[in-house]
């Protein structure tokens, strides 16, 4: 074994995170243009500097908020995307999802399992951090639903995902307003 298979560069040269790559979301919707699990991604962690400028969010709300956003999706690696309207249908299944997520970082890549399960207590607390990336997330999905109806994707399907992305994204904004109202008045 070379010098370059042992210790921290072993660690920071694990091509398993680049397996969101190859995780296409959507998968089971028409669509024109595919988008992977990395790309959206980069969309909502720069969406999250963006939210954060907008509202003058602290440095440690923010850092935590980009933390969140770069670990939101890496168990997909492991369980692949299950699409939003399956989780909503099915709260059940969210929930044994959320427990084979913890898992499955626990085991394979455990140096993101604490900021994965940080964030989903504070998505149960609905913190501002979580609100924050919650927002750019659901932007991420509106930004891809818009592009696809601009290149002539109108399916029902499409137009389904772009409705419900507009309205949870008001609803978030006001959601994430309130939450900073209230801290600010603290």
């Amino acid at each position: 074994m070379t010098y370059y298979n042992r210790g921290k560069v072993r660690t920071l040269g694990d091509t398993q995170i680049l397996g969101l790559g190859e995780i296409i979301r959507y998968n089971n919707r028409p669509k024109i243009k595919h988008e992977n699990v990395a790309e959206h991604t980069f969309y909502v962690i720069t969406t999250v500097l963006k939210i954060c400028q907008m509202y003058n969010i602290d440095d440690y709300i923010k850092l935590k908020a980009l933390e969140f956003a770069a670990v939101h999706d890496i168990p997909e690696i492991f369980l692949g995307d299950v699409p939003y309207d399956t989780k909503v249908d099915n709260p059940d299944l969210t929930e044994i999802l959320e427990q084979a997520e913890v898992v499955s970082l626990k085991k394979n890549m455990p140096e993101y399992a604490e900021a994965y399960e940080q964030f989903l207590k504070e998505e149960k607390e609905g913190t501002i951090a979580y609100l924050i990336v919650k927002l750019a997330d659901t932007v991420s999905v509106l930004q891809y639903s818009n592009s696809e109806i601009e290149l002539g994707n109108k399916t029902k399907q499409m137009k389904s995902i772009n409705d419900g992305a507009q309205e949870r994204v008001l609803n978030l904004i006001e959601k994430l307003e309130k939450a900073i109202e209230v801290k600010s008045g603290d």
